[in-house]
């Protein structure tokens, strides 16, 4: 019962983001490892902010990376049947904020290079276990990882996300804009004396909803792009003419869709409707931007992973959700393995759960994957093989 109590610990610490306090979940890591002793590295960003690292040297020259987020979402306001920080067992399942997304494969990676170190296994490469702060909302975790870790080498990344236990070879990429359309003030019953700002955003959303068709671009496993305007806020009371509407745009992409070029695109665009006199003036800022990440199902790191499970490169899958491998791996030049015991469709909802021989399976998933990266099984030079970029 160990590892449940282990990730009922993690699911009983509150790391919803903002604000995070990702060091709390730090510090159960610390206690076991302090037990063990397991050597252990913390990097701090704030006071209550930190990422964990352990490693483990390998008997040959690879390294393999084992990554995962500390941080949550809200449990929201919606009734949850059991607390959101209990980690109450019912049956198969356990719940609480985090268990699916993503906990409990934060946990099985752990005990997976946890399980090696209390055999004294030496494995095939050196293995890190990466636990990085802030994924739900900047990635600022990664990002830190990044500024001391330029010259690392990285052979493969193995990211525990919920797949329910799927092999995930890539994500989309995800491009937030914000969009704001500029008016003049008037007097409600003159709006003549103004230039009104909602007016030309319904322009705006027009637009965007053409290019919505233009840019659809299909890529399995992956599958298609997407656009939506998800908020909108303006005006300032009823009877004034808006000089200021914003709109909150999500893009989903998959390769080859360069974000540069289509936010150059929609600026072209914007610029034709100010030269017809559809609207006054506009700004676009990035609120965040998350590159796509794929990789080839014959890279050695999915192989692996596709013979521990016994199937053939028809069961890799792609998710519609970024991760961090986004932020460490931009280019997908690192092979990258997405794979965990939750469930992605569970994720960010109220009565999150995880069950727990999937959780099992992970664990021992994990263990067969770190045992079975040997750098003897690769039979030509790995095309892939630098630095984290």
């Amino acid at each position: 019962m160990d590892e449940i109590q282990f990730l009922q610990s993690l699911l009983r610490t509150n790391s919803s983001n903002p604000p995070g306090n990702e060091h709390k979940v730090t510090e159960v890591f610390i206690e076991r490892c302090k037990k063990i002793g397991l050597p252990y590295k913390v990097t701090y960003l704030e006071e209550n902010r930190s990422n964990f690292e352990v490693t483990i040297k390998g008997r040959g020259e690879k390294h393999l990376f084992l990554c995962g987020h500390m941080d949550t979402v809200s449990p929201g306001k919606a009734e949850w049947d059991c607390h959101p920080y209990s980690g109450e067992i019912v049956e198969d399942k356990i719940y609480g904020r985090g268990a699916s997304d993503m906990k409990s494969g934060l946990a099985a990676m752990y005990l997976a290079l946890e399980s090696l170190f209390l055999e004294k296994k030496t494995p095939p490469a050196t293995i890190t276990f990466l636990a990085t702060a802030g994924e739900e909302v900047d990635s600022c975790g990664a990002r830190v990882f990044l500024e001391g870790n330029e010259a690392r080498v990285i052979d493969a990344l193995v990211i525990g996300e919920p797949t329910n236990e799927k092999v995930v070879v890539g994500h989309k990429g995800a491009l937030w804009l914000e969009i704001t359309a500029y008016g003049k003030t008037a007097h409600g019953s003159m709006p003549e004396q103004g230039i009104n700002a909602v007016d030309h955003m319904v322009d705006i959303i027009c637009l965007l909803d053409s290019l919505k068709v233009v840019w659809r671009m299909e890529k399995q496993p992956l599958g298609k792009s997407s656009l939506a305007v998800t908020m909108i806020e303006g005006g300032i009371q009823t009877n004034v003419i808006p000089d200021r509407c914003t709109i909150r745009v999500d893009i989903r992409t998959v390769p080859p869709q360069s974000h540069q070029t289509l936010v150059d695109e929609l600026n072209r665009k914007l610029d034709s409707l100010i030269e017809k006199n559809k609207i006054y003036k506009y700004s676009i800022t990035k609120i965040l931007d998350r590159p796509p990440i794929l990789t080839s199902t014959s890279s050695d790191i999915i192989q692996f992973a596709l013979a521990i499970k016994n199937e053939s490169d028809s069961n890799c899958s792609g998710v519609s959700y970024y991760t961090d491998a986004a932020v460490l791996n931009p280019r997908s030049e690192i092979p990258t393995l997405i794979y965990g015991p939750g469930d992605e469709k569970l994720a960010h909802q109220p009565n999150e759960w995880v069950s727990i021989s999937s959780y099992r399976r992970s664990i021992d998933f994990y263990k067969a994957l770190i045992l079975s990266f040997d750098e003897k099984t690769i039979a030509e030079p790995n095309p892939f093989r630098g630095g984290v970029k």
